[in-house]
């Protein structure tokens, strides 16, 4: 589906803590490692080149495995990101080649790499640091909150009927997973644009697909967070003056770019207070913990998840042979591309689905840079997980 490397802020900070005292003492390892290259157009010169890059990647790969299998947590969460390693190179202190041979179309080579760990361990840090900010999807939140005493449901976009618990949910779920690395919409961007519909309306069911791509072209929102939280007094306690509140969250959490339904989450909190409307935003609050943590969790390892797919909106294709030397080039040229899929062809446009563990943003840069026979590739449009393109001949 979209950029999904499963990586969360919490399993990168174990790796920072678990590899602090691991590669102390341990500056440099040296491994003996395969790498392959697909010879296309007889450039068995290219292909081996790819097959050391390949060949260095794998190395550098098996280092971090060494310390980041020793955690189990770690281990079910983290695959390392691609932008470590991409840039296998500027870990390998040096290497040589040991062997090369050619097979079905294939270089195969063997290498002895040694391995930069303290350097290695030092841009894991950093990784850590700016992961969030840089890979993170930007959140838009629409839930509508009930606290204790109203009779109805506030929310932000319309429907207001008191300012108790207006936006407390929310306000609660910015401050916990802001400093996580998460960034949010602001509503005031949509000032005058929102009209109010059966689309953007949360009921049970929470928000259309429909509604969540209106807003997608309204604001730079690529999830959308839409649910309901409601707060009741439960009575008092033991026979105090204090309140027992309870609270309820349900969220669904949505991907503006296709409108799908990434997984959906519950909360119950509770809190006490001699003010019901009181402990029932303090109950909020609580459960509001409660789905940060789970959202947290469920969003990195969806949206961050080592293989995405990538929709290609193609334009521009004059013939059937047009498209599948894209294809190929798709496929066998570009790196991180794990798979490629014809999905429609009609007149001159295509949509082709690509399977990557690199972010869109890279396949866009290395599209336009890349020769072609025949045609140069214009990007049109670029989202999260699509692009769309323009075939031109020379």
């Amino acid at each position: 589906m979209r950029k999904f490397f499963h990586v969360t802020a919490i399993a990168m900070m174990l790796i920072v803590l678990s590899m602090q005292f691991a590669f102390a003492g341990d500056e440099e390892k040296t491994v003996k490692v395969i790498g392959e290259g697909v010879i296309f157009n007889n450039d068995e010169a290219l292909a081996e080149e790819k097959a050391v890059e390949s060949a260095l990647r794998t190395a550098v790969e098996q280092v971090v495995g060494v310390y980041v299998k020793s955690d189990t947590m770690v281990q079910n969460y983290i695959t390392i990101d691609d932008r470590i390693l991409s840039q296998s190179k500027g870990y390998v202190k040096t290497y040589k080649k040991l062997s090369s041979k050619k097979e079905d179309g294939v270089i195969i080579v063997e290498v002895e790499a040694t391995v930069l760990a303290a350097k290695l361990k030092g841009s894991l840090d950093e990784l850590q640091a700016a992961l969030a900010k840089q890979d993170y999807p930007r959140l838009m939140l629409f839930i509508s909150e009930q606290n204790v005493g109203e009779t109805s449901f506030s929310d932000w976009w319309g429907n207001t009927t008191s300012v108790i618990s207006m936006g407390q949910v929310e306000n609660s779920m910015i401050e916990l997973l802001s400093p996580k690395g998460f960034t949010f919409v602001d509503p005031q961007v949509l000032a005058g644009k929102v009209q109010i519909k059966d689309a953007y309306k949360v009921a049970a069911g929470g928000i259309s697909n429909q509604g969540a791509r209106e807003i997608a072209n309204l604001t730079n929102a690529e999830i959308i967070v839409v649910g309901t939280a409601v707060a009741t007094d439960a009575g008092t306690i033991m026979g105090t003056k204090m309140h027992s509140g309870q609270a309820d969250i349900t969220v669904k959490v949505i991907n503006t770019d296709n409108g799908e339904i990434l997984f959906t989450a519950s909360a119950h909190g509770t809190d006490q207070h001699v003010v019901p409307s009181t402990a029932g935003k303090g109950a909020l609050v609580s459960a509001t913990k409660k789905i940060a943590d789970q959202i947290t969790v469920k969003i990195t390892e969806k949206w961050l998840q080592s293989t995405s797919t990538i929709s290609l909106h193609v334009a521009g294709i004059s013939s059937y042979q047009m498209l599948d030397d894209f294809k190929k080039v798709l496929a066998h040229q570009l790196g991180g591309i794990k798979g490629v899929q014809v999905r429609t062809m009609e007149k001159d446009k295509a949509q082709i689905d690509v399977f990557s563990n690199s972010k869109t943003e890279i396949l866009a840069k290395e599209l336009t840079a890349k020769s072609f026979a025949g045609f140069v590739v214009r990007v049109d449009g670029a989202s999260a997980n699509k692009l769309t393109l323009t075939l031109i001949k020379k």
